[in-house]
């Protein structure tokens, strides 16, 4: 018998979130909610593990290996690809400065980046590295301008899989395979993407994602997984007592044991709703969206075709929109041209048709 959909279990994901009884939050792009238990999974690292100071070691150590080897199995990986970091950003860091660069390279970056992917390339540009920023001419647009910008002296493509700003989501593997072709390498923001939609990183050379935005668990973790191919081309920049015998390890220092324990609860129950139930919600959710948003005749920037769980509605004020929702119980943010709303696999239809209703006079007042 197949899975209860999402839907059928409704009641159930709600009572998960209580915040959710006196809210109606819709800004899983800026920090998902947390579930209740979540925070005991977390005390349990220090309740049953950490009270024995560091006889328990072997204990939290095996809960790093495993967390590892469950998310690499999740992404079509190995468990020596992925690396723990503290964030998002530090992962980027690490992986621009550690991979080495030659005199006339490339970086190609959208013009409109992200600031922790654009601006982690100095050390690229003191090696003569060219940091080449695209235009995007129009969302719809967006990654075959990058594509077409990937030449023969590119050696890395740079770019987030979902748009903070605009909600655009690139497909990975059509831009690892075109990077590959080319001899370059291709390295992804995936923050605004991983939960909310399903992908490998099979043609992905670097990627990095914190957790506590669609994946509902913790701030103080993240992932840096790379491939065998991209850390060849790499120094680690930092070192430490964890990298000392493997010169190609990124990973230099203690693991935030206490949020991995949290993850590993997270990942759970996330399971425990099946991956494509939790998908298949956040893409119905996001066609009923759709569908209240024309109704209300409200502009949407995001491509429908190229989408994750982030659309934003373009408004004259987007703060102004923002706080005439706020004020209403509905949280979204402003962002890029507008507001931005997104819904998680928490949310319900009738989350989303308040929304829209009262996104359509908020910006009709600004």
């Amino acid at each position: 018998m197949p899975p209860l959909s999402i839907h059928g279990r409704s009641r159930e994901v709600r009572d998960l979130f209580p915040y959710l009884e006196a809210r109606c939050y819709l800004d899983t792009a800026a920090a998902g909610l947390a579930w209740q238990g979540h925070g005991a999974a977390v005390a349990r690292f220090f309740d049953e593990v950490k009270d024995r100071g560091y006889d328990a070691r072997p204990e939290w150590w095996a809960m790093i290996a495993k967390v590892r080897a469950r998310l690499a199995r999740w992404l079509g990986m190995e468990p020596e690809d992925v690396a723990f970091v503290s964030n998002t950003t530090e992962g980027l860091n690490l992986a621009a400065h550690s991979l080495r660069f030659a005199r006339g390279e490339r970086i190609v970056l959208a013009e409109d980046e992200f600031p922790s992917v654009a601006r982690i390339w100095g050390p690229a540009a003191q090696a003569g590295a060219e940091l080449v920023r695209v235009p995007i001419p129009r969302e719809a647009l967006r990654q075959q301008a990058l594509m077409e910008a990937v030449d023969a002296r590119t050696r890395l493509l740079v770019v987030s899989q979902t748009h903070s700003g605009t909600g655009t989501t690139v497909d990975l593997d059509a831009l690892g395979r075109h990077c590959h072709e080319r001899g370059a390498l291709l390295m992804v923001d995936g923050i605004q993407a991983l939960g909310a939609v399903p992908f490998t990183l099979e043609h992905v050379d670097i990627y990095a994602s914190s957790f506590f935005k669609w994946m509902l668990s913790g701030f103080g973790i993240a992932m840096l997984v790379t491939s065998a191919r991209a850390r060849e081309a790499m120094t680690p920049a930092w070192h430490g007592y964890a990298n000392m015998d493997e010169p190609h390890q990124l990973q230099y220092a203690h693991v935030n044991s206490p949020a991995i324990y949290g993850l590993d609860a997270t990942l759970d129950l996330m399971e425990s709703f099946g991956w494509e139930a939790i998908h298949a919600q956040v893409r119905d959710l996001g066609d009923r969206l759709l569908l209240a948003a024309d109704g209300h005749g409200l502009d949407l920037v995001t491509p429908r075709a190229q989408r994750a769980g982030i659309f934003i509605f373009r408004a004259p004020d987007g703060e102004a929109a923002r706080m005439r929702l706020a004020e209403s119980g509905i949280s979204v943010s402003a962002r890029g041209q507008g507001v931005r709303v997104s819904p998680h696999f928490y949310n319900t239809a009738e989350d989303v048709d308040r929304c829209a209703s009262a996104l359509a006079q908020a910006i009709a007042r600004t």
